[in-house]
């Protein structure tokens, strides 16, 4: 746990980043002209990614500059091979070697969440305000957004347009209040699959925020609902949608009731704890590519979800899932979380496992 001098230490870092500009950027980035390639153009069904890659600045993290660059690299050949992941959303991209990260993985496409300026209007009610009254400076709440969300989506396909919803002051909690978390929706159309949204988001930190869990708890439920009244009002029931990030989760029970029933009342069923891409290949036990270790650790860990559903509103079929940045051979993992990729049909299948608890890790057979 982080010391109360080094807390203070963050804080008066993080301040001195408030008045540099950083995570200040264009919402919607072309990379490079081309047409998309017949291949691409020809396929059937959706692969996507999600990664928090801990791309933190300096002298908040130290040596992430090599570690990302590792991470583009990767996934550039992954490209040549033709195994790459349509779609990354990528979580904490805070740094501008996030944006070299895309160049050098070959996505033409970039959209990113908020920067540090946008403020998305949403009246308080009586419990915000309250919230409000009791905000702590020496915790970051106080001192308005040093950084950007850090959202970040990467596509091989043209992206039509993006939405985007920053968290206002009553929906952060602690330090997670200096970077502008959000919600970002890209909206495109995908071969096979027609229009669809893709939902990127990272939800507030629990202990790590360094305030009391209670405090954490209501920022985090606020965010809950303000993501799944973004996504109703910005995503058609007719349209394919897939939703993912670093939630935040873990083992939290309580958090777990908060996220899934809230979806559930707004009508996204298909955001439930049995039909998290990656739960759901660990349930059948097959479609797993490389390590069972590192998909279980990414599941165990509980914080990045990946869920999906068809235009028709039903689950989309996982096929397999694969941890190309999990468990590395020459040392450390190249972030603090492990990015998984899942393959999705484009037709539905088999009927998906559905788990009747709220609990957000369910026991996995054989374990």
């Amino acid at each position: 746990m982080m010391n109360r001098r080094l807390r203070v230490l963050m804080v008066a870092v993080m301040a001195a980043f408030a008045t540099s500009g950083a995570g200040r950027q264009d919402n919607q980035v072309q990379l490079h002209d081309g047409a998309m390639s017949p291949a691409l153009a020809g396929s059937h069904g959706l692969t996507v990614m999600t990664y928090n890659i801990k791309g933190l600045p300096w002298p908040i993290a130290f040596d992430r500059g090599a570690a990302v660059e590792r991470i583009g690299d990767r996934l550039a050949r992954m490209r040549r091979a033709g195994q790459h992941p349509r779609l990354v959303l990528l979580q904490e991209a805070f740094s501008a070697d996030a944006m070299t990260l895309a160049q050098r993985a070959g996505y033409r496409h970039v959209a990113m969440g908020p920067d540090a300026d946008l403020r998305t209007p949403v009246t308080p009610n009586a419990a915000d305000t309250a919230f409000l009254r009791t905000a702590r400076w020496d915790r970051g709440e106080q001192m308005g957004k040093s950084m950007g969300s850090g959202l970040m989506i990467l596509s091989d396909y043209p992206i039509r347009r993006t939405d985007r919803l920053a968290f206002p002051d009553f929906a952060c909690a602690g330090f997670d209040c200096l970077a502008n978390k959000g919600v970002l929706i890209a909206h495109i159309d995908i071969p096979g699959m027609g229009p669809t949204s893709i939902v990127n988001a990272h939800l507030n930190a629990r202990t790590a925020s360094g305030v009391p869990v209670i405090r954490s708890q209501q920022a985090y439920r606020r965010q809950i609902e303000l993501m799944a009244g973004s996504i109703r009002r910005h995503v058609q029931p007719h349209e394919a949608l897939v939703l993912g990030g670093d939630m935040n989760l873990g083992r939290d029970r309580q958090r777990g009731r908060a996220f899934f029933g809230t979806f559930a009342q707004a009508g996204l069923a298909f955001v439930t704890p049995g039909l998290g891409g990656a739960q759901q290949v660990l349930a059948r036990r097959v479609g797993a590519t490389g390590s069972w270790h590192d998909l279980t650790h990414a599941v165990r860990h509980g914080k990045d979800w990946l869920f999906a559903r068809n235009a028709g509103g039903a689950p989309m079929t996982v096929l397999r899932a694969q941890v190309p940045f999990g468990t590395e051979a020459d040392g450390a993992p190249l972030s603090d979380h492990f990015g998984y990729m899942v393959h999705y049909a484009a037709q539905p299948g088999p009927k998906p496992i559905a788990f009747a608890s709220s609990n957000p890790m369910p026991k996995l057979a054989g374990r």
